[in-house]
């Protein structure tokens, strides 16, 4: 029996914008193909060498399933291996697509001189706690 060919990132997904750019890849706002649906698509690249994907890598997707149990965090839906123009390895990570970040959701109360709602603030640091004494 013949193996399913695997859709490759850029034939399941349309890019439709950059909306962010990073020391590790770039973050685009793109549709998945198959059901229409808008994700985040982080490309991140990847050291060539004899050793496969990087541990740090590895270590950062491994995290991200783990969080992403919580709907307090971006969901990471999938994972997919693919290339670049130049023919190097890159992975991509597929996310659910959020308008704002936690960054930018924080400025925005510092332009309005507002304070962050404490029962946010509350939820954030015990996420953030729980994080430290699970890779701790």
């Amino acid at each position: 029996m013949e193996k399913p060919r695997q859709i490759s990132a850029m034939e399941a997904f349309e890019k439709l914008e950059k909306v962010g750019e990073g020391t590790y890849g770039k973050v685009y706002r793109a549709r998945e193909r198959a059901t229409g649906k808008i994700v985040a698509l982080k490309k991140t690249r990847l050291h060539e060498d004899d050793e496969g994907v990087p541990p740090t890598t590895l270590r950062e997707v491994s995290i991200l399933r783990m969080l992403s149990r919580d709907p307090h965090v971006v969901r990471l839906m999938d994972v997919k291996q693919g290339q670049n123009k130049e023919g190097k390895t890159v992975l991509y990570l597929v996310f659910e697509y959020m308008d704002t970040d936690l960054k930018k959701y924080i400025r925005s109360f510092r332009q309005t001189g507002e304070n962050i709602p404490v029962n946010i603030v509350k939820v954030y640091l015990s996420l953030s706690l729980a994080l430290f004494h699970t890779i701790t």
